[in-house]
């Protein structure tokens, strides 16, 4: 077992559901048989971890690198077995060669232990309280695990096979909110396909190698490229515009932004501002703010966007003082006030403003998904909803991402991004 901060590792893991895989660790750690990831799951069709194209290696080096961890640091690894479970191997060697510790290797618990009964019998709710109750003496224990590492892989998984349960997802914002030299690296992959209405897409093969080479990019010229920009809009009153009918204006005044620029160091912790800033994201690219809400004014027209099943068309949202005061759209609006009625008052509330940065980031042509989170050099999202995590005033149980691919961004007239391109001097 392993004691730090008065925390009994082995107790904790007893009470998960998961797979753990664990290596030892010097004389830290005493162990009967590690348990070996299961691959016997099926692998998402097309992806790296099934056709082997991968390199594995090289992802491995590039994780590690951002993160340059010291020696003691103890690390541990969340990973779905069928799909790139090929990476937490070399992760995992590359951990224990720089003298950090190899807490182990967590399976994401699978999205059917979470299904609720569909009926509402007797025997249902009691298999309902039962499932509650194992639920949350998972979520304990994972907390527990939590308070002996001070870094946390999230490794990409597929979508309706395996997942994080809400009540883990809180553990984690706790534990970054610690601070310390606690951080994050999410690797999301195939997760981070979307369309342009914020909700996930169709990953394909191509945007796979899309994101490997955006990997491999200049990330110290991404930085300064992103100082610049953060330096422009704090000068004035910030204008975005699309050629849909967008027209929306505010502040960001001294409000935090969140630099994704491939830095996972402990070092860098020791200036991290608001959450997002332990959560580093890999591809790199992109720099976020929620601006001083009482400042936004406009309109965000959004194409189309999917709500509950349904597709709206021409949605059209009205902004003053941050705060939404008309909604309109040309085909099925009652599903969007749907939405935002059923998000409270959190989702009438403008959120953040986004723009990427990272050159590679570009879908391959004839494909409609963005390629990771809109993080591509002048993809601009906005979003609805709680902005706590990158330092608004805004609180709730909501958050709705919009992107706009065909932007344009202004600050007091001058240009930063025109029609979906960087301008020259704000690259």
């Amino acid at each position: 077992m392993i004691r730090r901060r008065g925390i009994v590792i082995k107790l904790a893991l007893m009470a998960l559901a998961w797979t753990v895989t664990i290596w030892p660790v010097q004389a830290q750690v005493s162990y009967s048989k590690p348990m070996l990831p299961s691959t016997t799951e099926p692998e998402v069709a097309g992806s790296p971890a099934q056709a082997g194209t991968a390199n594995y290696e090289a992802f491995a080096a590039r994780i590690i690198d951002a993160l340059k961890l010291q020696a003691g640091e103890r690390v541990l690894i969340r990973f779905d077995p069928g799909y790139f479970n090929q990476l937490v191997a070399p992760l995992r060697k590359r951990i224990r060669a720089a003298e950090a510790i190899d807490v182990g290797a967590l399976e994401y618990i699978e999205t059917e232990a979470l299904r609720q009964p569909n009926q509402a019998t007797a025997a249902a709710m009691s298999s309902d309280a039962k499932l509650r109750a194992r639920l949350e003496a998972q979520s304990r224990a994972f907390e527990q695990l939590l308070e002996a590492v001070d870094v946390y892989l999230w490794l990409p998984l597929r979508d309706r096979v395996r997942q994080i349960a809400p009540a883990e997802t809180v553990a984690l914002a706790r534990w970054l909110d610690k601070g310390g030299s606690r951080r994050e690296i999410h690797f999301h992959w195939s997760g981070g396909s979307v369309l342009p209405d914020g909700l996930v897409g169709e990953h394909s093969p191509g945007l796979d190698a899309v994101y490997a080479s955006a990997l491999d990019i200049d990330y110290g010229a991404l930085s300064a490229s992103q100082d610049r920009a953060i330096v422009a809009l704090r000068a004035g009153t910030v204008r975005v515009r699309t050629p849909a009918g967008t027209d929306i204006s505010f502040r960001v005044g001294d409000r935090p932004f969140n630099k994704q620029n491939g830095d996972a160091s402990g070092e860098r912790m020791k200036s991290a501002r608001v959450r997002i800033d332990r959560e580093i994201e890999l591809p790199a690219g992109v720099i976020r703010v929620a601006p001083l809400e009482d400042t936004v004014d406009g309109r965000i027209v959004v194409p189309w966007a999917r709500f509950g099943g349904k597709t709206a068309r021409g949605i059209k949202l009205e902004f003053k003082a941050g705060r939404i005061t008309r909604v309109e759209a040309d085909e099925d609006l009652s599903s969007v006030e749907t939405a935002l009625t059923a998000g409270g008052e959190a989702a009438r509330r403008f959120r953040e403003f986004a723009l990427g940065f990272n050159p590679k980031l570009q879908s391959p042509p004839g494909v409609s998904e963005l390629a990771y989170y809109g993080y591509g050099a002048g993809v601009v999202r906005m979003s609805l909803g709680d902005n706590q995590e990158v330092g608004g005033a805004v609180r709730g149980l909501f958050a709705r991402w919009f992107f706009f691919p065909d932007a344009t961004v202004e600050v007091d007239g001058k240009v930063l991004v025109r029609d979906g391109k960087l301008v020259a001097d704000s690259r």
